[in-house]
């Protein structure tokens, strides 16, 4: 209901401001019907960001963990909610459309902003489940986490446990161009360990009295990954095997050799184009891009995906061509469903009261006029377009 009322109040201020940008009548242009669509695909946005957020706390309320069907279900959940809004919306669209008297639309204009809403309630949708996405991914997460120190109790207590696997531990490897950048690192540190990662620096993890060329041989050895922070001078320092950076270079160029293995180092782009930033050994590597200022959003939740290990896989191969030609089949050749539909009664099963229109009463011939949507209990024949 907040979502319809903020529906109602941007089309009433947008109404008014055109109103007095040409008083009287006015007819809808492209870029008017645009911005009424631009309104009701923020509406169809928040209304499946409410609902999926209604699962969420109802979950949480409730001390309960989602099991993967919770999550189908949702996802079905999410889906019809959204395609029902769109056409909602669509419907909502072409009544005020019509509304609008005399209104003289360019061929083809009106069927144009239909399919926006439907194009880009989608892309809405997208945004919508990739928070949502992130969400499920948390849970199993803890899930498994919860699953595995429990076996790791069950082994102190003299039992074995089945399979599972540990979390790996991340450091942070960097150099201390200046104190701003020292700074970045930390928070950057600090918001890996608040989404779930175990991460440390050595501002955290040595003291004063350490080796430091041990603690550095530790650090990398004993950590599952270690995130390089790349920047020219990061650049400089590694390859001229200079101070601290040099030997840690070193160390895992080294290791790289002896195991192979290259997916425990990832690089991060924090200053300057990659060739100016990363390493000789580095340049080739696949690198997460953290340069800007605030930086990529969608580039951190990769490095955190990579970290706790929760990329996203691929689904799993079905039989031999399992979809070549049902799918042609069902396309060409209507449905029982939609063959009886034909001779079925069209009912109105609810007053939209969301998109009720207002009469404009400003004074010209149909200015008390205004729409009251219905909804059908199906989508009309084709053959009453032309009855309109």
């Amino acid at each position: 209901m907040e979502s319809v009322k903020q529906l109602h109040e941007e089309r009433a201020t947008y109404l008014a401001k055109t109103a007095q940008r040409s008083p009287g009548f006015l007819p809808l242009g492209g870029s008017e019907i645009r911005a009424i669509v631009d309104q009701h695909v923020r509406h169809i946005e928040r209304c499946m960001s409410a609902r999926l957020e209604s699962y969420r706390q109802a979950f949480t309320e409730a001390d309960q963990t989602p099991t993967d069907d919770d999550f189908n279900t949702i996802l079905r959940d999410a889906q019809g909610t959204r395609e029902q809004q769109a056409k909602h919306s669509a419907a909502a669209v072409r009544m005020f459309i019509g509304s609008r008297g005399g209104t003289q639309l360019p061929p083809g204009a009106e069927a144009s902003a239909i399919n926006q809403v439907m194009s880009d309630s989608g892309h809405g949708h997208d945004r919508v489940l990739r928070e949502w996405k992130i969400w499920r991914d948390k849970v199993r997460l803890l899930r498994s986490t919860a699953v595995h120190t429990a076996r790791n109790s069950l082994v102190r207590g003299g039992a074995v446990p089945h399979g599972g696997g540990k979390m790996k531990s991340v450091f942070i490897s960097y150099s201390w161009d200046d104190d701003q950048h020292c700074e970045w690192v930390r928070k950057l540190a600090e918001r890996l360990r608040a989404d779930g990662v175990d991460v440390s620096i050595d501002r955290w993890s040595a003291v004063p009295g350490d080796e430091l060329p041990a603690f550095m041989e530790r650090a990398i050895r004993e950590n599952g990954f270690v995130v390089i922070v790349c920047t020219p001078r990061y650049k400089s320092r590694s390859d001229s095997r200079e101070g601290g950076v040099g030997y840690e270079g070193d160390i895992m160029t080294a290791e790289v050799m002896s195991s192979n293995n290259h997916r425990k180092f990832i690089p991060v782009l924090r200053k300057g184009a990659w060739p100016e930033a990363a390493p000789s050994w580095l340049l080739g590597k696949y690198h997460i891009n953290l340069a800007g200022d605030p930086y990529s959003e969608r580039d951190y939740e990769d490095l955190v995906r990579t970290l706790l290990g929760i990329r996203e896989t691929a689904p799993p191969i079905g039989k031999p061509m399992a979809t070549i030609g049902t799918r042609a089949n069902e396309e060409s050749q209507p449905s029982e469903a939609n063959r009886s539909s034909e001779f079925e009664d069209i009912k109105i099963t609810r007053v939209i009261v969301e998109d009720i229109t207002e009469p404009r009463g400003d004074g010209p011939y149909g200015s008390a006029l205004y729409s009251i949507p219905f909804a059908l209990s199906r989508t009309p024949p084709p053959e009453w377009e032309s009855c309109s």
